[in-house]
């Protein structure tokens, strides 16, 4: 082999090297990382299920408050290891029909809910009522009526909200929007269309199929049955 060859082969594989490098290097940017280590028996969604979509009201202001919540410091979607393995199960069976979750809360530190409390004492703040609670012209009803929780399932890492899509991402039509405080928000509520209770049942029966229990009132939130965590209510943040 002559040496101008050799330098060409050398140089060839130098270049290859090179581009192996980058790619692997790209690949690990584009990779999503937990953005800190979680409390024993926790994780993030997205590292659980794939195709997971997350729009997380609370960490911006497209939400009842109209504002970021306290505790949320970032769109990380975090649940126990249990109710993370259930969810996952209810993922794989929407995907063979043709559909994907999408989640809006997961885990919620209790410092949210404190926020939560104190809004609902801000008989001035009403910048959100039009979309999200029109039917009531109190707020701290919200709180009396069991729409907002003092002691949340969420705080233990056990609730989600949450409502399926296509496997585009585009969300169905479930009648009213997440977290709107209604009756039409109610399963089994008068005054929404067939294919929008169909779309409702579609994701009630996915989720008690694999152990998770719905509050009547919100066709969005569902609760791990025997959670790990029954008596503790957490407060690390999302982030």
């Amino acid at each position: 082999m002559t040496t101008l060859r050799k330098r060409l082969l050398a140089a060839a594989l130098l270049m290859a090297i090179g581009l192996l490098s980058m790619m692997m290097m790209a690949a690990a940017e584009e990779a999503p990382a937990p953005a800190h280590e979680l409390p024993a028996g926790f994780c993030y969604l997205h590292e659980v299920i794939d195709d997971v979509i997350l729009d997380m009201r609370y960490a911006g202001t497209h939400n009842f408050v109209g504002d970021v919540i306290d505790g949320y410091e970032a769109p990380y979607a975090i649940m126990t290891n249990q109710a993370a393995e259930q969810l996952k199960a209810v993922a794989d069976d929407l995907r063979q029909m043709g559909y994907r979750l999408m989640i809006f809360d997961a885990y919620r530190p209790q410092s949210a809910v404190r926020h939560f409390v104190r809004w609902s004492q801000d008989a001035d703040d009403l910048r959100m009522q039009a979309e999200f609670y029109p039917e009531f012209t109190k707020k701290s009803l919200l709180v009396d009526q069991g729409y907002i929780a003092r002691n949340s399932s969420h705080c233990r890492g056990s609730a989600v909200d949450l409502t399926i899509t296509d496997l585009d991402g585009n969300p169905l039509d479930m009648g009213t929007g997440f977290d709107y405080f209604g009756k039409l928000a109610w399963h089994g509520a008068k005054g929404i269309t067939k294919q929008q209770a169909q779309n409702r049942l579609i994701l009630k029966t996915a989720m008690e199929s694999h152990r998770f229990r719905c509050f009547e009132h919100e066709w969005w939130h569902y609760k791990l049955i025997n959670e790990p965590y029954p008596n503790k209510s957490f407060n690390f943040p999302v982030k």
